[in-house]
């Protein structure tokens, strides 16, 4: 079975700037419990509207950069980047950019296998979905965009394994968004207290950073989280790694900054979005003074030489 893709460039107002759609109806591809309808990058001009239709399936939208709004059953939200959006079949689905800058998000349109016994492991998840009467807006905690690009490349080279590596990205997208929605999800184990020992308090804070790293947006709401003022848990952090739990904040994040950038296919203004900088220039600023070079130049560092 094989999917199209769909590929659109403009730079009018209004219009798509790119949109790459891998489309698998009406025959929809297979990857174990969950049925791919299509899976997509679309970026979108200032006045680009997604017009009122009729979800056929389940689909999970990430917002990637820039600023709309998506609307389920006449229910308006606000999006920004970092933002999920979880649409169910038979929701009457549209979508908007209002302002300047352009409207990017990554999508995920799906069924799960409605054959599937008691034992599929996936049905909690889609009972979650079914029954959800809260915001269909969260923000993402858990980097869903690792298993979406992952995804989106897989399904782009059709290597050797594309197949079952496809099918994973897939369902760690379904667990993640899973997660952001429905579970705190936090590493805790029976019978300790809240008094819980500097190592575990330490490692709840490393735990905490890594999985929020993007939607943090102050250290102390990893202190309120696990109970400590900010002052007595960066004195326990600093007495059991001989670091400041503000020194492993910035490292992470310059760590991922990296990662984003050395990856490809996103801008160094989407990612400086993404890491909560208010501009570019801020972004290069902070990233020359961290790293030694601008991220322009970076970026040029890490492309490949082409041979002849």
């Amino acid at each position: 079975m094989s999917g199209s893709l769909s590929t659109n460039i403009s730079s009018k107002p209004g219009f798509k700037r790119f949109h790459y759609d891998y489309v698998y109806a009406p025959e929809l591809k297979r990857y174990g419990p969950i049925h791919l309808y299509q899976l997509g990058d679309l970026s979108c001009d200032s006045g680009f509207a997604l017009h009122p239709h009729k979800q056929s399936c389940y689909e999970i939208s990430y917002v990637v950069s820039g600023a709309g709004w998506f609307s389920v059953n006449g229910k308006r939200y606000e999006m920004q980047a970092g933002d999920l959006f979880l649409c169910r079949p038979g929701d009457i689905h549209e979508g908007g950019v209002d302002g300047r800058d352009p409207f990017r998000y990554y999508y995920f349109g799906f069924r799960f296998d409605e054959a599937a016994g008691v034992d599929d492991p996936l049905l909690p998840i889609r009972r979650a979905m079914d029954e959800h009467a809260g915001p269909l807006r969260c923000k993402d905690r858990l980097d869903v965009t690792v298993p979406f690009v992952h995804a989106l490349k897989e399904l782009n080279g059709e290597a050797q394994y594309s197949q079952s590596m496809t099918g994973m990205y897939l369902e760690q997208l379904l667990v993640l968004t899973y997660r952001n929605y429905f579970s705190d999800w936090q590493a805790d184990y029976p019978g300790e207290s809240r008094e819980r020992s500097a190592q575990r308090a330490v490692y709840s804070a490393v735990a905490y950073i890594d999985d929020r790293l993007l939607s943090i947006k102050d250290l102390k709401e990893v202190s309120d989280a696990l109970g400590y003022s900010l002052s007595h848990l960066s004195h326990l952090f600093a007495k059991v790694t001989g670091d400041s739990l503000r020194g492993y904040y910035a490292k992470r994040k310059w760590h991922k900054t990296v990662g984003l950038l050395e990856e490809g296919g996103r801008t160094i203004t989407e990612i400086a979005s993404m890491m909560q900088y208010e501009s570019i220039h801020t972004f290069s600023r902070a990233f020359k003074k961290a790293m030694g070079v601008p991220p322009s130049e970076y970026v040029r560092s890490c492309e490949r030489p082409q041979h002849k």
